[in-house]
């Protein structure tokens, strides 16, 4: 009797180990819950995510269903503030790389996966360092959590005409700004009545200068290159204060900080009085005056190049990585600015009864929070990162040798953010410059990132439109920042 007593409850025991195995503490056993996510970009359509979409359900059985919406840039942020505030906004959605600053008490970090035998985290900071362009650690994460991810890096290329280059002897781009200096000497013209009739570069106005002409697309970010490029801090990492207008430990015996620097070179393109001069507010705005054939050189970013191949398919259009600050011997700064998008988690949200009601009537519970944020989180890290991250995350089989950031980055045109796949398109004609620059592109800690890109417009409005001097035009711009720093 005793060893028939201790038979039934081996075999008891057992039996609950299996069941427990199966009931959703293991990665693989039977669905415990079910989710559906909402996603919200920008800039794809719902196509572009379709099969991504597709895949994953079929890994994942967990997630019923993963809509995709696609928003306006002009109203995302504050359509996006307004459904979150109400916990009714989308599971995942994209952020700009400087708003965690100004938004990260809204999202979730990467959390442990919840049904790993381990409870591994779904996404490491250490993940994101060895296999992102650095940039991306720098924005995206926080005290060692990673609160969003990319599946594209942009940062500033120089654009050209070829043959307004060869026309004026240049046969190649100019790499460094002495360079750049020198090919904007060559190719501008001015005619006997002092009108800039082509011009050899779009530099020296802001982004809003005039009213709709002599515009610089991208003004700020190009003199914020321009600043980190001559040692500028932006942010002082001990007080947390603007710091672009203040002397450095290195540039403290210089006459000018390496702000005032950056601001003296950039708006001289738009100083009559400068060799350089090559810009005013008679001028088209940057773009328009380079698919025009009237500018034979302009920074700008990848998102560019289809709209060029549109609008002018003839332009003997080139691009090249963004001129560097180095003397004659080579010595100086490698920097690029980065300026993208990554895609975040929401850190509440309101259930939806229609979905709780599903989920019971297929006899399973509806996803708590925490489980809505794993998820969320898993099919991000699937779309971003390396497949070899997400084989022991879901329960189904999907295609082994699908890579949706490599499909992506294909099929869109733009550059990578992963290092692996930045490796592969090196060999590209047009955008080898921008995924070797978002290797050594830097960004900042931006308190309100179109608060800051209106003071700097301002501080370049102030040099070239009101004469004031660079030292004042710059501290106004400090003290501007320092004010939204201390909200």
């Amino acid at each position: 009797m005793k060893k028939k007593i201790s038979v039934v409850f081996s075999f008891a025991l057992i039996l609950s180990m299996v069941i427990l195995s199966g009931c959703g503490c293991s990665n693989r056993g039977t669905i415990s819950y079910e989710v559906r996510l909402e996603v919200w970009g920008i800039f794809d359509d719902s196509d572009v995510m379709a099969k991504t979409i597709s895949e994953y359900q079929k890994k994942n059985p967990r997630v019923k269903d993963i809509v995709y919406k696609k928003l306006t840039i002009s109203s995302f942020e504050n359509e996006l503030m307004d459904a979150l505030a109400t916990g009714n906004g989308p599971d995942i959605f994209l952020i700009h790389n400087t708003w965690l600053p100004k938004h990260e008490d809204k999202l979730a970090s990467a959390p442990k996966d919840n049904l790993s035998a381990n409870q591994s985290d779904i996404v490491t900071a250490k993940q994101v360092h060895d296999q992102f362009a650095d940039v991306v650690s720098s924005d995206f994460v926080a005290e060692g959590k990673v609160y969003a991810l990319p599946l594209s890096v942009d940062s500033l290329a120089l654009y050209y005409n070829k043959d307004l280059l060869n026309q004026a002897g240049i046969a190649v781009p100019p790499a460094t700004w002495i360079d750049f200096d020198s090919a904007v000497k060559k190719i501008t013209r001015v005619d006997t009545f002092g009108n800039i009739t082509l011009s050899g570069a779009a530099m020296g106005m802001s982004s809003d200068a005039s009213t709709g002409m002599g515009k610089i697309n991208r003004a700020t970010d190009i003199l914020t290159l321009l600043m980190m490029q001559s040692g500028a801090e932006m942010i002082n990492p001990q007080t947390r204060q603007a710091a672009f207008a203040d002397f450095t430990s290195t540039t403290y015996k210089s006459e000018a900080s390496p702000g005032e620097s950056a601001l003296a070179y950039y708006t001289k393109f738009a100083n009559p009085a400068k060799a350089e001069y090559s810009w005013n507010s008679l001028q088209h705005n940057s773009v328009d005056s380079f698919i025009e054939g009237k500018t034979a050189m302009m920074l700008n970013y990848s998102w560019l190049i289809p709209q060029i191949e549109q609008r002018a398919p003839k332009l003997p259009l080139g691009v090249a990585r963004v001129p560097q600050n180095k003397d004659a011997s080579g010595a100086g700064l490698d920097i690029d600015f980065a300026n993208y998008w990554g895609y975040a988690v929401s850190k509440n949200k309101v259930q939806n009864q229609e979905f709780v009601a599903a989920a019971q009537q297929s006899k399973h519970a509806y996803a708590t929070n925490d489980q809505r944020i794993a998820e969320s989180w898993k099919f991000i890290r699937f779309f971003t990162m390396p497949q070899a991250f997400s084989s022991d995350s879901a329960a189904g089989a999907g295609s082994a040798n699908f890579d949706p950031a490599d499909e992506y980055i294909k099929n869109q045109s733009k550059p990578a953010a992963r290092r692996d796949l930045i490796e592969k398109q090196k060999s590209s004609i047009l955008l080898s410059p921008f995924v070797e620059g978002n290797l050594i592109a830097k960004s900042w800690s931006q308190p309100d990132n179109l608060a800051v890109e209106r003071i700097f417009d301002a501080m370049i409005d102030n040099v070239v439109l009101k004469n004031e001097s660079f030292h004042d035009a710059l501290d106004q711009a400090q003290n501007a920042v320092d004010v939204i720093l201390r909200k």
